[in-house]
Formats: C-alpha cells, sequence, structure tokens
C-alpha cells in the first residue's frame, strides 16, 4: 500500500512542478497589472486574453507530456510501466491551469465567497471521486489519478461559469505582451520552485524506497495543512498589496504584516509539527509512525515558502523579476545538494530537512535581493530570529520528548514558550514590526 501511495505521490510531485512552470507568471502579472487598466473594458480584454494563452499553451504541453509519457516514465520514476499514470497526470494539467486562472482572477477582483465556493467544490469534487475510484471500483494508485482528472474537470467547469462575467470573445495581443514581459522573467523561478518542491521525492526514490516516498507522502500533509492557511493569507494580502502600493503608508504597513504573518504562521506550524505524532497515529497505521519527524521539518517549510513572496514584494514592485531567478535558483541548487546529501543518510527527514533549507534559503535570499534594490522597514533579523525559535523548539521536541503523557508535556511547554515570546516580540506592531520608529506627530 504505501508503494502505491508513493507512486501517487511522484506523479503528484511532477505536475505540480509543471503546474509553476506553465502558469507563465501570469498569475503574478494580472495582479500587478488588473487594477492599472484604465476601465472595465479593458480588463475584461485583458482577462479573456489571459485565458485564451492558458487554454492553448496547457492543451499543448498537455498534449506533448501524453505523447512523451514512455520515456518520461523511464527516467523520472523508473520504468515504462508507470506510463499510464503520467498520461493521466498531463491530461489533468490544463483543466487545473483553468481552476488556477479562475482562482487568480476570483481573488484579484476581491469575490472571496466565489473563491471559497470553488475550492471547496474542487476539494469535495475530487475527494469524492477518488473515494469512490479508489474504495468503491479499488483502482488503488489509477483510482487517486482518475479521481483528480474527474474533479478537476468538474472545478474548471464551476470557475468558468463564476467567471463568466470576465470572459468575452477576443484577444489583445498587446495587453498580453505587456503581461509577458512581467511574467515571463517568473518563469526560470517557477522551475527552480518545482526543484525545490520534487527534488525530495525524486532523491527518496532513488536513494531510498517507494515505501520511504508513501511515508514521506503522508508527512507531506502536514505541509498541506500549513500551506493552506499561508495560501489564504497570501491571496488576499498580493492583490491588495499592489492596489496599495502607491500610499505612501504602504511600507509600514507591509513591515507590519510581514511581522504578524511570521509570528503567527511560525506558531501555526509548530502546533502543526508538534501534533504531528498524534495526528499519524489517529489517522493511520503504525507503518506510517516515522512521518512524524518529517513533518516538523516540511510545516515551517510552508511557512518559508509564504516568508518568500512577502520578501519579493519589493522586487515586484520594481520590476526587476528577473532578479527572483538568482535567489531561487541558489536555494533551488541548495536543496538538490541537501537532497542527495541527506537522503541516502537519513531518508525522509533527510528529505524533509533539504525541502526546509530550500523554501528557507530562497526567503532569505529574496529578502536580501529586495532589500536592495526597493527597500522596506523590515526587521529582519527579529524576524528570523523569532522563526529559528519556532524551528529550534519543533526539532527539540520531536527528537528529546519521551512518549505518553511526558512527551505532551514537553510539546505543550514548547508551545506556550515560544506564545510567551512572539507575544513580547511585538513584530506586528510598529516598535516590533518596523526598522526605523516612526517619528512622532
Amino acid at each position: 500500500l504505501r508503494q502505491q501511495y508513493g507512486v501517487a505521490e511522484l506523479v503528484t510531485a511532477y505536475s505540480a512542478s509543471l503546474l509553476l512552470v506553465f502558469v507563465f507568471g501570469m498569475d503574478g502579472a494580472l495582479a500587478r497589472f488588473f487594477y492599472q487598466q484604465p476601465d472595465r473594458g479593458t480588463r475584461i480584454r485583458m482577462t479573456s486574453s489571459s485565458f485564451a494563452f492558458r487554454i492553448v499553451t496547457g492543451t499543448t504541453v498537455s498534449l506533448t507530456l501524453a505523447l512523451l509519457a514512455e520515456p518520461l516514465a523511464v527516467h523520472l520514476m523508473g520504468g515504462a510501466v508507470y506510463a499510464k499514470y503520467l498520461r493521466v497526470g498531463a491530461l489533468t494539467l490544463p483543466l487545473t491551469l483553468v481552476v488556477l486562472w479562475c482562482n487568480d482572477l476570483l481573488r484579484v477582483t476581491f469575490q472571496p465567497w466565489k473563491f471559497v465556493t470553488l475550492n471547496v467544490s474542487q476539494t469535495a469534487f475530487v475527494g469524492g471521486a477518488t473515494l469512490y475510484l479508489v474504495l468503491g471500483r479499488g483502482l488503488g494508485v489509477a483510482g487517486v489519478l482518475y479521481g483528480k482528472l474527474a474533479g478537476d474537470s468538474l472545478a474548471a467547469l464551476l470557475g468558468v461559469v463564476l467567471c463568466r462575467h470576465h470572459l468575452r470573445p477576443g484577444f489583445d495581443g498587446a495587453l498580453l505582451r505587456q503581461m509577458l514581459r512581467y511574467g515571463l522573467p517568473l518563469v526560470p523561478v517557477a522551475l527552480a520552485y518545482g526543484v525545490i518542491g520534487s527534488a525530495d521525492r525524486w532523491a527518496l526514490q532513488h536513494f531510498a524506497t517507494l515505501d520511504e516516498v508513501g511515508t514521506y507522502a503522508l508527512a507531506l500533509k502536514f505541509f498541506a495543512v500549513v500551506t493552506m492557511g499561508v495560501s489564504a493569507f497570501q491571496l488576499a494580502f498580493m492583490p491588495f498589496a499592489f492596489a496599495r502600493a502607491q500610499d505612501p503608508d504602504s511600507p509600514r504597513l507591509f513591515a507590519r504584516v510581514l511581522g504578524l504573518y511570521i509570528a503567527i504562521a511560525t506558531g501555526g506550524a509548530l502546533a502543526c509539527g508538534l501534533l504531528a505524532p498524534l495526528g499519524i497515529r489517529l489517522l493511520a497505521t503504525r507503518d506510517y509512525a516515522a512521518a512524524s519527524r518529517p513533518a516538523i521539518w516540511l510545516a515551517f517549510a510552508a511557512v518559508a515558502q509564504g516568508a518568500y513572496y512577502v520578501c519579493a514584494l519589493g522586487i515586484n514592485l520594481s520590476l526587476k523579476n528577473a532578479l527572483l531567478g538568482l535567489s531561487v535558483g541558489g536555494a533551488a541548487l541548495v536543496a538538490a545538494a541537501a537532497n542527495m546529501l541527506l537522503v541516502p543518510r537519513l531518508g525522509a527527514e533527510g528529505a524533509a530537512m533539504a525541502t526546509f533549507g530550500g523554501y528557507a534559503c530562497s526567503a532569505a535570499l529574496t529578502y536580501v535581493i529586495a532589500q536592495r534594490v526597493h527597500p522596506l522597514p523590515y526587521r529582519g533579523a527579529r524576524l528570523a530570529a523569532l522563526f529559528g525559535l519556532g524551528v529550534a523548539l519543533g526539532a527539540v521536541a520531536a527528537w528529546q520528548a519521551p512518549a505518553g503523557w511526558a512527551g505532551a508535556g514537553w510539546r505543550v511547554g514548547a508551545l506556550a514558550a515560544y506564545a510567551l515570546v512572539a507575544w513580547k516580540s511585538d513584530v506586528w506592531k510598529d516598535r516590533g514590526a518596523l526598522r526605523h520608529r516612526p517619528a512622532a506627530s
């Protein structure tokens, strides 16, 4: 069972990496330029053109990957027998891209209820189809992938219905070129992020076993839990930040937001990681008990990933997106090297450490570069120390906490200690978040 779970996880990881690349940075471009358009008609031409571009590119890539499934299966998964799974993943790709486009539009137009409806429905569609095909029809790995295909088909249809008022027949090449000039420099960034996000499972497959991939796949669910909260923040904040970028008070606002994000997200990741052993005991068999320690590192990796987007704001505002390739490219090299070094020695936990290192490095390098091209009054050292405290408390509790009630006491104590330090740091207030205290009025 763990091996089958591992195969499904490999296909999912490679598909997620491709999605990052084949968005072509158009999500960021839509958020950056949507509110710069002079009227509603121009905005509709922009959204319609970007939708047409996504349909054409997504379909082309999907068919190409489906045709190349056999050689890709040999190189990526170790055998042509897995080609059918890659074909299903390839055919799902354009449908998922449509859902992502709908999400992008709903967030830049500030339609939270439609956004929630689409995402909850997608989860229900995929989950329901997967359960039916795996449990009801006994399709195993194929059922997981066909469930994703069926669920995303329904979600794409729903998304188009929800976004229909921003879609019209027609194409505006000038607006599309403006978006591509902004978005294409982000493609190497997406590719590097794809390396960070999939090198862990590739290394586990090549230097460990599919059983280890299956164990790691369960640990990734804790990454997903934290990512849900991080994504909610990111999806809400980035369009708001671009809309407020010209406000003279925006640097102060951005600094307070980053401080609040680090304080809350680190605490959430610590709680999630500390609860991982209990969650695994309740939701899985003993075969997956080893997933609890990788879960700690992956929970904090999700926080670092979210911090990257806020730290990159200065680069986005300065329209120097090519610089992000330096920071995320360097982080991808760190993640790849760490996987090669740690996975043969530590297995799933080594992969989690490498992934954490990659995302943390991307946030740190992006912060340094962004502060040079568009300085914002962040207190980077204080925020890094608070994040580091959370990671240290989580790691010590995972390695040293005894079993039973004593271990539970350790975990509660670690969380309480972090909460106290975070509260005293005031990183969400001017005095704790701003590098230079504003002058008194």
